[in-house]
């Protein structure tokens, strides 16, 4: 696998669950990408390749994406909705992602959970995709380790909880 196709899956995965499950579409000109990162919600997963996904809302768009999704109002949402619903994005962001790299393979994913944004460190080698949306800016940071094994391994967090094949997502 090449840099080129897992950045392309990345960016393909994005825009198809952004549209097809959030009802958001991504801004095609004059985006703002500069907005402060607001929240942060991250999975890891184990299998051939490991890795783990890093996803970043920034401006207004984690209550925005989160109210479309729900279908609710923004000022009706509780912040643990907003946080859930980031949650969810990135893990079906993440599991899209697996399915058009390794089809074949049995990934285990992680629960997803919220980061602290301003403790977030990327290694040197990743895959990121940013798009401008109406309210703000997402970004998502793909971390593949080679070979089979432990998501995060040497990290601190429990097995995966959720196991899934690459295949039909």
């Amino acid at each position: 696998m090449n840099d080129s196709f897992i950045h392309d899956a990345l960016q393909e995965a994005v825009h198809e669950v952004l549209e097809t499950m959030f009802f958001v579409r991504e801004l095609e000109d004059g985006a703002e990408l500069s907005a402060a990162p607001d929240l942060a919600a991250q999975l890891n997963f184990e299998g051939d390749p490991g890795g783990c996904l890093t996803l970043i809302l920034a401006g207004h768009a984690a209550r925005a994406v989160a109210a479309d999704f729900l279908g609710a109002e923004e000022d009706d949402l509780s912040d643990l909705q907003v946080e859930e619903v980031a949650c969810e994005l990135a893990n079906m962001i993440c599991g899209s992602v697996l399915s058009r790299t390794e089809s074949e393979t049995r990934f285990c994913l992680s629960s997803p959970h919220v980061v602290a944004v301003d403790q977030i460190e990327f290694p040197p080698k990743e895959s990121v995709h940013a798009v401008g949306l109406d309210r703000g800016a997402l970004t998502v940071h793909l971390v593949l380790w080679p070979g089979p094994n432990r998501a995060g391994a040497g990290s601190e967090e429990a097995l995966p909880a959720v196991c899934a094949s690459g295949g039909g997502e």
